[in-house]
């Protein structure tokens, strides 16, 4: 079941910190970058960031996550998380297509991921995604930009 996460609730932005540490933890080993800015986060900048959570509720726990910021007609997916323990069961699927049916009336959703993040890469593709610029972040990292045209 996905649901809309209050991330001021002290208790969802715990849930969803602990979610992101362990979930950004594999792409950092993936990606041989331990310093993933996402692996920086603390409750409070979660709570400051904008954007909208909604999160994928499995065996009553917070399974996976998605959030998202829209301007105009474009949506940004920032983070997409699954716990490594719910991974491979379609959760991370089915929170792409929540937000793609959700916003459905924008024109395009955009998402980064670490160039060198093959299992993400290929999820993105699988759901209409098409690689349209490589970005080498300051920190050294390669990103890879992706969009899905929806109109």
């Amino acid at each position: 079941m996905i649901q809309e996460i209050d991330i001021a609730a002290r208790e969802w932005v715990e849930a969803v910190l602990r979610l992101q540490l362990r979930s950004y933890a594999v792409e950092a080993r993936l990606m041989g970058f331990a310093d993933l800015p996402p692996l920086q986060d603390t409750a409070a900048t979660l709570q400051r960031c904008g954007e909208r959570f909604f999160g994928y509720m499995k065996q009553g726990q917070l399974a996976g996550a998605i959030s998202y910021e829209r301007t105009k007609e474009t949506v940004h997916i920032c983070r997409l998380m699954v716990d490594p323990d719910f991974f491979r069961q379609g959760i991370a699927s089915a929170l792409i297509e929540f937000v793609c049916d959700k916003e459905q009336d924008a024109n395009e959703i955009i998402v980064m991921t670490g160039s060198t993040n093959m299992p993400a890469l290929r999820l993105y593709e699988r759901h209409g995604f098409r690689e349209i610029e490589q970005i080498r972040m300051p920190e050294g990292i390669w990103m890879t930009k992706l969009v899905k045209w929806l109109s």
